[in-house]
């Protein structure tokens, strides 16, 4: 299995803040079965997480020499949305996935602004893009075919593993799934209790939907992604279910 998101440059955002840390949740990926992964490391331009390419690459060559394993490390950002983010990328500061022509994008939990779609429009001019497990922001869980307007334009959409597991998310990801929202589903490893694993994920899609599937979302897409394959996507709009009202 391939991860695409994950939080092991030690010391860089909220994720492993240690090499020791970054080597435990290695091993642990090794013994759940993952070949290769994307580290990804936040980004946020005005926020707390505002590292420059440069020093992230420093400290992950650092990772990779200390780690003796035999998962494939690849380096790439998580970028928080913003107006200068197709500015930081043209001069090098940011990363996008594994050196290839894609980014990952994170939104506010809260509050989706309009102007959002006018940075990803710029944005996808250059490179293809993946938002970040849309099935933890409120307005998606309000609403999951808010994602149409994301899908629509050619925008790939990953999702955590741990979300098919809990109670807030699963409803809603499982039908995400179901509809072709879903391309990518990955760890978004940050410590112990975000652990880097995949298999009790793929084990899940694989009862839900079908070996096809979970092998889609876990290796082949993200493999495709690592060669910069084009990843297209079949989706449906989910339709709601109308009430059911009881007469007494």
């Amino acid at each position: 299995m391939i991860d695409s998101h994950s939080h092991l440059v030690p010391g860089v955002d909220d994720g492993s803040q240690s090499i020791e840390e970054s080597l435990a949740l290695l091993k642990q990926a090794e013994e759940d079965g993952i070949t290769e992964l994307i580290t990804t490391p936040h980004f946020m331009k005005n926020g707390e997480y505002r590292i420059k390419a440069s020093e992230l690459v420093k400290r992950f060559n650092e990772l990779k020499q200390a780690y003796p394993g035999s998962i494939k490390l690849h380096l790439g950002n998580e970028l928080y949305i913003h107006p200068d983010l197709p500015e930081l990328l043209e001069k090098g500061d940011i990363l996008t996935l594994a050196e290839s022509d894609t980014i990952l994008v994170e939104f506010p939990f809260h509050d989706y602004k309009e102007e959002y779609d006018e940075i990803l429009y710029e944005l996808s001019l250059k490179y293809w893009i993946i938002i970040a497990h849309p099935e933890r922001y409120r307005y998606v869980q309000d609403n999951p075919n808010f994602c149409l307007r994301w899908l629509k334009e050619g925008y790939l959409l990953q999702s955590n593993q741990n979300s098919l597991f809990k109670k807030e998310t699963k409803r809603i990801l499982f039908s995400m799934i179901e509809h072709g929202f879903v391309s990518f589903i990955a760890s978004d490893a940050h410590n112990k209790y975000r652990p880097l694993i995949l298999k009790e994920a793929y084990d899940l899609l694989e009862e839900e939907f079908g070996m096809r599937v979970a092998k889609q979302l876990t290796e082949e897409n993200p493999g495709k992604l690592l060669v910069n394959e084009e990843i297209r996507v079949e989706y449906q709009e989910i339709e709601k279910k109308k009430k059911r009202f009881l007469w007494f």
